[in-house]
């Protein structure tokens, strides 16, 4: 049920139905819950049966370290980590402010969460002078670091002075600095706040002869929430967090919707960069400094896809995983990681000599390298499937290619059996090319087939790769095209390739000439090149270009 109370929403959930009490799965089938809705439909309003509130205190949020940094700027900002390190970066170094540099920030790679005695007193001060009593605590705000690996050689990440307001700084700062410099500021300002009063509060609505419950939170005194909150990611019970207006029991709330969702388990999300960072914290894998070239390089390889903020594993992702868990087991063990990491500290405190430890992870990662030299490509890009080839009979291979992943006979190359696979793990037969009736290759005379590529269908000779000649599927129109002006003998005709429309020879592959944009044939009035490339621009307007000194002529 979905009701409301001025502007505030909020929704309940049925409890109880002709006296009975209903639990998460009583509800077993559509049609049921159809007729208990069709029951209830003539109600216009609810009434308030019981509200039942437990307080409690709400702690604001220790100032930032890097990692809670990359987080929330995740979260709040849906900045990439290496982007929030490129803007923090900014930020202290330092920014023109009156014809001065002056760093904003203190330093942004940190897993520290302590402020200076003299930080803290601004802090302290400035609220005392800009909020209501209430909001200064009696005392200042103390946190330790949850982090057993924690290096506290800095403070927490905070403005340089609580007196630099985000809007007093606002004109010297492009968008990101200042989006990034306002949350780092207001969660500093936030973390020596009172803590927020919530009441937990349970609502029974009755509705004929239903009971629907509201689960959620009133706000008795907002203290730190009133600079401050944090966004959090795929919450598993959100009704917890729920706002709720406040209700007393008798009144009546009107039934803006009665709705029938269908509960059902569902798998664990996949990470978002800002939960990422965190999961790798809590697991001790890698320092505040490495967070950001983790994601990185994971992009970089290509071992991961974003896709709707979530990282999405590619099938080159999963063959280098599996390589790893079933070869390298070790070494992308969690525990080994975070006790290497401890290891790192001792040798930081003078606890152990760094050459015995270095010595012994060589001798022992040198001796499983070498042994897994011999580890074949069929057996790293392969997987055998329960299903025999159609064609010949023989087992049927999941396996990686140059284009993604595809299922082959392991018969190959004297059966070419495959079937391609997209995304979603549907598989597709790959038909054999078909024959061009009535031509032959000019190059060698062999066949010409139909083949289709990365950027659609095309002709080319059956003979490849003795015999690469490629033509278009679709002939262009060759009669009015210019002469190649390198090799003369072809024509410069438009072509579609991986990024976008480019012009070039058909000729190749004995000429490989390419122009960027669409040629014309007039000579260069500077150099007297052959041709001349069009290219219009709404600032320059049409233009001619030449390919070969960039000497431009305005077309009028």
């Amino acid at each position: 049920m979905f009701s409301h109370k001025g502007r505030t929403k909020f929704k309940a959930r049925i409890v109880q139905h002709s006296g009975n009490k209903l639990e998460t799965k009583s509800i077993s089938t559509e049609q049921y819950a159809k007729d208990i809705v069709a029951s209830l439909a003539q109600y216009p309003e609810a009434k308030i049966v019981k509200v039942s509130k437990k307080q409690k205190k709400k702690n604001p949020t220790a100032p930032f370290i890097t990692s809670s940094l990359q987080i929330e700027s995740s979260r709040q900002l849906g900045f990439a980590t290496d982007r929030t390190m490129r803007i923090a970066q900014s930020l202290y170094e330092g920014v023109e402010l009156n014809h001065e540099s002056v760093g904003l920030i203190t330093y942004m790679r940190t897993d520290s969460v302590q402020l200076s005695s003299l930080a803290i007193d601004e802090i302290r001060e400035y609220i005392g002078a800009n909020f209501d009593g209430r909001y200064l605590p009696s005392k200042p705000n103390q946190y330790t670091s949850k982090s057993k690996n924690a290096q506290e050689a800095h403070e927490g990440i905070r403005p340089t002075s609580i007196l630099r307001t985000p809007e007093s700084v606002k004109r010297y700062l492009n968008a990101d600095q200042f989006k990034l410099y306002e949350l780092i500021w207001r969660r500093t300002l936030a973390s020596q706040f009172s803590p927020a009063l919530l009441d937990t509060t349970a609502i029974d609505l009755a509705l004929g002869e239903a009971v629907f419950r509201a689960n959620g939170v009133t706000v008795n005194f907002d203290g730190f929430m009133k600079v401050y909150q944090e966004i959090i990611e795929d919450v598993i019970n959100e009704d917890e967090e729920a706002r709720l207006p406040e209700l007393a029991e008798g009144e009546m709330v009107p039934v803006d919707n009665l709705d029938i969702t269908a509960h059902q388990t569902e798998p664990k999300p996949r990470y978002t960069e800002a939960s990422l960072v965190k999961t790798l914290e809590e697991l001790g894998i890698g320092r505040p400094s490495t967070y950001a070239s983790i994601i990185a390089t994971l992009k970089k390889r290509e071992y991961v896809v974003m896709d709707k903020k979530r990282f999405m594993p590619t099938d080159i992702g999963a063959v280098v995983s599996q390589f790893l868990t079933n070869h390298l087991t070790k070494y992308v063990d969690f525990q080994f990681t975070a006790k290497l990491e401890d290891t790192l500290d001792d040798i930081a405190i003078g606890k152990q000599n760094k050459l015995p430890v270095l010595q012994q992870f060589w001798n022992e990662l040198d001796a499983l390298v070498q042994e897994k030299q011999g580890a074949s490509r069929e057996e790293l890009t392969s997987e055998k499937l329960d299903e025999n080839c159609p064609t010949c009979g023989k087992p049927l291979l999941s396996k990686i290619g140059k284009y993604g992943r595809f299922i082959g006979c392991s018969g190959y190359p004297e059966c070419k059996y495959m079937r391609k696979v997209d995304r979603d793990g549907k598989s597709e037969e790959i038909t054999p090319p078909e024959e061009v009736p009535g031509r032959l290759c000019p190059k060698d005379e062999g066949k010409l087939l139909i083949r289709s590529g990365k950027f659609g269908k095309f002709i080319s000779c059956a003979n490849y790769p003795k015999c690469k000649h490629i033509e278009n599927i679709d002939t262009p129109e060759t009669e009015n095209a210019v002469t190649c002006p390198e090799c003369n003998k072809g024509k410069v005709i438009a072509k579609k390739g991986r990024f976008g429309i480019f012009y070039s020879c058909n000729n190749y592959p004995e000429c490989k000439t390419i122009f960027k944009y669409e040629p014309v044939a007039t000579h260069c009035p500077e150099c007297n090149y052959a041709l001349m490339m069009t290219h219009t621009t709404k600032t320059k307007g049409t233009q001619h270009i030449c390919p070969k000194c960039k000497h431009t002529l305005k077309v009028e």
